[in-house]
């Protein structure tokens, strides 16, 4: 059924696309890391970083584990910049990936890693105290060639 008829009061003649292309930057804390004043720091630069590296046409997505409190802070973040830039700076949005116990049991993580990293973000921001073990995902992002910012 097409959408003139559908709609029949509503006579559209064309579809205009107006899809903004995205960046995807995947953000990934470990469990310890505390300071939400360099996340948000970092997190503003990659934003201005994007806009001036790709345009201003082009969205920010924060792809987050969506697991830990390290990830309602970076969420938090995204929805305050956006409130406080609306109408000047395009929204930066942010999508959240649990792993999913009940389809993948206790390779959830595994399959849930393997999958974001498929998606092809262009950046892998990996906030880690010193010393501290790069997170798997941070390692698969590193191997299929990713590029990562440690801090």
């Amino acid at each position: 059924m097409r959408i003139n008829e559908i709609l029949p009061d509503a006579r559209l003649t064309s579809l205009i696309g107006s899809v903004r292309p995205r960046i995807v930057v995947l953000v990934v804390g470990s469990d310890d890391f505390v300071d939400q004043q360099r996340v948000a720091d970092v997190l503003l630069e990659t934003c201005h970083d994007v806009i001036e590296a790709f345009g201003p046409e082009h969205q920010v997505v924060l792809r987050l584990l969506g697991e830990s409190a390290f990830d309602q802070c970076v969420a938090h973040w995204a929805a305050a910049h956006t409130a406080a830039t609306a109408g000047t700076s395009p929204p930066v949005y942010v999508t959240a990936h649990p792993a999913d116990q009940a389809a993948h049991g206790e390779g959830a993580r595994w399959a849930r890693d393997r999958a974001l990293i498929a998606q092809g973000p262009r950046l892998c921001l990996a906030f880690c105290t010193p010393g501290a073990p790069l997170p798997g995902i941070v390692q698969l992002a590193v191997g299929a060639g990713i590029p990562l910012r440690r801090l």
